[in-house]
């Protein structure tokens, strides 16, 4: 989250901190709040880092340096590396566009991406040698969901989104990479929509495995196999089985000629299927009640064998799977959060972190027996000091429903961020993020609040991923439902373990998370038959939407919509009496809205139209608007002007009113 602050459209005066706040940011990186000093320099400075990524032949780290101009970069993989000492990919500034999923193809020593020219996510695929000042646009469509490198690198197989909603249409293409020339292989139909995810490649380029959507349904995902040959497009997992998005996933690389590997979470959990080209046959490989996060193939001893992850908020489970027998060899746990960046033989590289851990690279040794580890970069400790500023505490904190799995009231899980050095008794904050809360890794803004003194709790309500496909499940079609109220019962909760009212609690989230901030703060009372209500005293939203149908209608992701919430066509009545615009009237405390004029993803509208109707009923707000930015803000003076408009929010409505 965070971007370029050019101007700032007040709905409300700034007292005069705040105007001391916003001076002192634009000479420095020290904010003022509450008689204490803010450094940002650690966060936008010393380590101006974020997403991480490895070359498939583990030779080079690639990430972002989020500056006054975000600049890819990358620096070779070896002990004790330092990350300034990097090199920029191309001569690039990503603070004014976006770059999705660098790659590195050492065929042709050229890094490919799919990205857009202006933050308004028209995505196509582009391409630059190490060094260069040049992108080379390699397609011209409206949006690439999906794209993937075929064995000998000299192809990208992709698909591209040509409409939406009624007009929607897309395409599977292959692009040579000498010649480009670029070959439409097939339309998709109604039946199976293609969307995002990744691409497969059999060994002998006969065919691809990819993602489909049955109608436009992300809760009916299908993992389906596209013959080159015959053009035919064919269900691999049960049309008839309920699959989410998320859970559904592709292995690049195949077991074999005739046999691949693939993720589905049709049983409830993301476990491993096998597909045969041969017999045409699918089979399911695993069978846990935990989902897999992904898999790697490793070579021990000169067989082949699979190595799995399976993460929850507290670990990370690595298993070592015999992908022939289906049998367990040998697993161990982590306490780190590790994401699998590539492997080679029987060396595995993750990008580690957690919820008080930024950042380690580190090399995993796989053997039958054992998997040892080597941290190959690390933060140095004195600018970890600088950098973390709380305990974090896990808790369980109970719902209003019952857990059908175990018979007892449903328990979220959480993590609370105490600060060290808290604001003093009767001046408490607690900042409840919305929504996308509970994941155990490492976040700068919660760090920057809890430097500031201010409690941050980060719960998983109901929606949320990593507990399974039924619980992220919960809210489909009930956006702004049941959701809410798990959210309402982790305020009541920290209220009364902390001791702090909720005239001093607030709330906060971006996209998906800004509309939930908004109806939280304008909740009226009830929904779907269960009642609740808390009296937020502040909220902050960045990039939310504050009308569903508007949104559905000026996004473009209409699908999400049409899943979270329903159709516009049929449930009107329900998605205006669920849009925070409809009860502006009942918002509960003053209300700080955020959000860049170049965002496709969620309408500004979705905040002016919010303000203006605060405006109308002389409730207490601000509206902030980044020109020229997206679905997120970029560089280092636009999230130093975020976080003074935060701070600054804070104090001058909450702690000082």
């Amino acid at each position: 989250m965070k971007a370029h602050l050019s101007f700032i459209v007040l709905c409300i005066l700034f007292m005069s901190c705040s105007q001391r706040a916003t001076h002192e940011a634009d000479g420095n990186l020290t904010l003022g709040f509450e008689g204490r000093t803010i450094d940002l320099s650690p966060y936008l400075e010393e380590f101006p880092y974020s997403q991480f990524s490895v070359s498939k032949d583990g030779e080079k780290l690639f990430f972002f340096k989020t500056a006054n101009e975000n600049r890819l970069q990358w620096i070779t993989v070896e002990k004790d590396a330092i990350l300034k000492n990097a090199n920029d990919v191309i001569n690039l500034d990503f603070s004014t566009r976006n770059c999705w999923s660098p790659r590195y193809n050492e065929k042709d020593n050229f890094v490919y991406w799919i990205g857009d020219e202006k933050n308004d996510e028209i995505i196509n695929l582009y391409r630059t040698r190490p060094g260069s000042d040049v992108a080379e646009k390699l397609t011209g469509v409206p949006y690439i969901y999906a794209w993937g490198f075929n064995p000998g690198k000299t192809k990208i197989a992709y698909v591209a989104r040509l409409g939406q909603n009624e007009d929607r249409l897309d395409e599977l293409r292959v692009i040579d990479l000498q010649t480009l020339e670029d070959t439409l292989i097939c339309q998709d139909t109604p039946q199976y929509r293609f969307t995002w995810g990744g691409i497969s490649w059999q060994p002998q380029e006969k065919g691809l495995v990819l993602l489909a959507l049955q109608g436009l349904d992300r809760t009916y995902t299908n993992v389906v196999y596209a013959d080159l040959e015959t053009k035919e497009i064919t269900p691999l997992t049960d049309s008839r089985k309920r699959a989410s998005l998320s859970g559904c996933k592709i292995i690049e690389e195949w077991l074999s000629d005739e046999e691949c590997l693939f993720f589905s979470d049709q049983d409830g959990y993301t476990n491993l299927y096998s597909f045969s080209t041969s017999g045409k046959t699918v089979q399911q490989v695993t069978q846990y009640t935990t989902d897999i996060d992904d898999a790697a193939y490793v070579s021990v001893n000169d067989s082949k064998y699979l190595l799995a992850l399976q993460s929850n908020p507290i670990e990370t489970r690595l298993i070592l799977i015999d992908p022939y027998t289906r049998k367990v060899v040998y697993q161990q746990s982590s306490e780190l959060g590790l994401h699998l960046g590539t492997s080679v033989n029987n060396q595995v590289t993750f990008i580690a972190g957690s919820a008080g851990e930024l950042f380690q690279l580190i090399k995993a040794t796989v053997n039958i027996d054992n998997i040892t580890t080597e941290v190959i970069l690390d933060i140095p400790a004195e600018l970890k000091k600088k950098l973390v500023h709380s305990t974090v505490e896990r808790l369980e904190i109970p719902t209003f429903d019952t857990d059908p799995a175990t018979g007892s009231q449903r328990l979220l899980h959480a993590y609370l961020y105490k600060p060290e050095n808290p604001l003093p008794k009767g001046k408490e904050v607690v900042m409840i993020e919305s929504f996308y809360g509970g994941a155990n890794r490492y976040d700068n803004e919660y760090q920057i609040l809890t430097q500031a003194g201010i409690y941050v709790l980060s719960p998983s309500p109901r929606g949320s991923d990593g507990f399974g496909r039924d619980f992220a499940a919960l809210n489909d079609g009930d956006l702004g439902g049941n959701e809410i109220i798990d959210i309402i019962r982790s305020a009541e909760y920290i209220s009364e373990k902390l001791n702090i009212p909720a005239e001093r609690i607030g709330v906060f989230g971006m996209s998906h998370g800004g509309y939930a901030t908004m109806r939280l703060m304008t909740f009226p009372g009830e929904v779907n038959g269960n009642k609740a209500s808390f009296p937020f005293g502040f909220g902050i939203e960045t990039a939310g939407f504050c009308d569903i149908i508007w949104q559905h209608n000026h996004t473009n992701i209409p699908d999400w919509t049409a899943l979270e919430a329903g159709d516009p066509a049929t449930d009107s009545l329900r998605l205006v009496d669920r849009s925070p615009i409809t009860h502006a009237d009942k918002i509960t405390g003053p209300l700080l809205l955020i959000h860049g004029d170049h965002d496709n993803r969620v309408d500004i509208g979705g905040s002016r139209f919010m303000a203006e109707k605060l405006s109308e009923l002389n409730k207490p707000h601000q509206y902030v608007e980044f020109p020229g930015l997206g679905h997120g803000i970029k560089g280092t003076d636009n999230n130093r002007k975020y976080y003074a408009a935060c701070l600054d929010f804070i104090e001058t409505n909450i702690l000082n009113r």
